[in-house]
């Protein structure tokens, strides 16, 4: 179950590119359906709910993090709740524009986490390992 650090953190990148140009395509969508009235609005809208309602209703994932096989989880091993997902997307806002500090402070985390992450108490892991996470939780100790 161990991980790269190195490979985790490019597939976090990966699925932030997939994930934001879905919001942008979506953003462009939803401008050509409305009125000029509202014109820019929905960008901003979908930019900073999107993320956390895929990340609340699909159990941790967004399209970006299917594509890669990563999800996110909260303490107990579960998927995050509404709060810990808004949490991670509002700080996800001020975490992207800094890039490189963002970047810095996961390379440095313990367990290869962004500000946003350590925040809500969530962790992002591969999919396939959370069966076995999860069996490991729920064994008894000796």
């Amino acid at each position: 179950m161990e991980v790269s650090r190195t490979s985790l953190l490019m597939k976090r990148i990966g699925a932030f590119i997939i994930d934001y140009g879905a919001i942008v395509l979506l953003g462009l969508w939803l401008a050509s359906q409305t009125t000029l009235l509202f014109s820019g609005f929905e960008l901003i809208f979908v930019r900073i709910f999107l993320y956390p309602l895929c990340e609340w209703l699909f159990r941790g994932r967004t399209p970006g993090k299917f594509v890669f096989g990563l999800s996110v989880i909260n303490g107990a091993g579960g998927p995050p709740t509404l709060v810990q997902a808004l949490i991670r997307g509002l700080t996800r806002l001020i975490e992207v524009p800094l890039g490189i500090i963002t970047l810095f402070i996961y390379t440095q985390s313990a367990r290869c986490q962004r500000v946003g992450d350590m925040l809500s108490r969530t962790y992002v892991m591969p999919t396939k390992d959370l069966a076995q996470l999860r069996t490991a939780m729920q064994a008894p100790s000796l």
